[in-house]
């Protein structure tokens, strides 16, 4: 639905039960009533449609210009929140009236969905460069947030309450997301954050006796990226045999590479962060400094590169889009699965979706049958459909 082929007015924040004959006077954002979620999800929903619009349209091409100022236009949302639904929100009012607490939950929740969702579609891109590391990084800092606005809402909330507002599927994008960080930074910053969402989401689940298909699969999906974010961790523990193999010229290389000076380094890529954001506008925010995974090369001849990346990102002749050339196997797969294997009717995936299917998401030729016999991950119980799907996934991350 677009918003020019509506009438609708923008309703006012009153309370509907102390409405009078006479026009009512709309009191600020600031004075809380039980329309003021309905005003600010109204708001949230004109730039949801323009999301859409940007993933939807097929007549003109679409640029990653656009996604980074449709993440400007939410941070600018977030920013211009009434204190009380803001992020680091004024609760004075919270006991008094019993609304505020869920409504300021139900809005933040859908916020960092959207921001995930946004950004979800260029996480895995060309994972050797900063070209959309800002994705990455609004993925990654939207999920923590998400899980400490739903930890201090179960802190405070009764169970049925908390019951009766549950949207699993929001929180299982959270646990993916984290658990995909832990696969490409093991011992990143942000590590102990993203354990504590997978070891949360688990125990979530964890001995309830009625689940339904989707949720089991869920379940043993976030448990496969647990484990194997584990065992991704123990491997860049040990020396690499690629080191060792070396010859004397590749090692000289190297160390001339590292003996030349830092001036030959491009400084990190820095983001507006919606953990520090400005009260008055994102791009005043303390900015979020990205660097390239940590298991990737950082050598100068590396960071030349991304230098190049970066100039090609402020190209008049780069689209800036995703096009043929840029994906990547892991973004396809991804996508695939959020688009459409986590979406199949329950029918479908209850008799074992064939991943050949619609978006050609075939992971045969990524894992072979031998590295697939004798994984112990296997032990995750996922089904074999999904356990390949998922193990081609994480494969292709670290071929990367």
């Amino acid at each position: 639905m677009d918003d020019d082929y509506t009438s609708t007015k923008t309703p006012l924040n009153i309370d509907d039960e102390t409405c009078t004959p006479l026009p009512p006077e709309s009191p600020p954002l600031t004075c809380p009533t039980p329309m003021t979620f309905v005003i600010l999800r109204h708001q949230l929903a004109k730039i949801i449609g323009r999301i859409v619009h940007h993933f939807q349209q097929v007549r003109e091409r679409s640029s990653y210009s656009e996604v980074v100022a449709l993440d400007d236009e939410l941070l600018k949302f977030v920013t211009r929140l009434p204190p009380h639904f803001a992020l680091n929100p004024d609760k004075s009012l919270d006991e008094k009236s019993k609304f505020i607490p869920v409504h300021r939950f139900l809005l933040i929740t859908e916020i960092l969905f959207v921001r995930i969702s946004l950004h979800r579609p260029y996480i895995l891109r060309r994972l050797s460069s900063d070209r959309y590391a800002r994705s990455r990084v609004a993925c990654f800092e939207s999920a923590i947030k998400d899980f400490e606005v739903r930890q201090r809402f179960r802190e405070v909330m009764p169970r049925e309450t908390r019951e009766s507002l549950s949207n699993a599927y929001r929180e299982f994008q959270t646990a993916m997301i984290s658990g995909i960080y832990l696969v490409l930074e093991p011992r990143g910053q942000d590590a102990a954050a993203m354990r504590a969402i997978l070891d949360g989401f688990i125990k979530e689940h964890n001995g309830v006796r009625e689940m339904d298909e989707t949720t089991r699969r869920e379940l043993k999906t976030i448990e496969f990226l647990q484990t194997k974010a584990s065992h991704v961790e123990l491997q860049r523990q040990a020396p690499s045999d690629n080191v060792s193999s070396s010859n004397s010229e590749q090692k000289a290389q190297l160390l001339a590479e590292l003996q030349q000076p830092a001036t030959t380094s491009s400084p990190p890529r820095p983001f507006p962060s919606l953990l520090t954001l400005s009260a008055l506008d994102p791009s005043h925010s303390p900015p979020t400094h990205y660097s390239a995974s940590g298991h990737i090369n950082q050598s100068p001849t590396f960071q030349r590169l991304q230098q190049t990346s970066s100039e090609y990102a402020q190209s008049p002749t780069g689209s800036g889009s995703p096009n043929t050339e840029e994906e990547s196997a892991a973004q396809q797969l991804l996508d695939h699965w959020c688009n459409t294997v986590s979406n199949a009717p329950l029918g479908a995936t209850a008799s074992g979706l064939l991943w050949g299917g619609p978006g050609g998401a075939d992971p045969s030729g990524w894992v072979g049958p031998n590295q697939i016999a004798g994984n112990d991950l296997r032990l995750t119980g996922l089904d074999d459909s999904d356990w390949n799907y998922w193990e081609a996934l994480v494969n292709q991350i670290q071929r990367t």
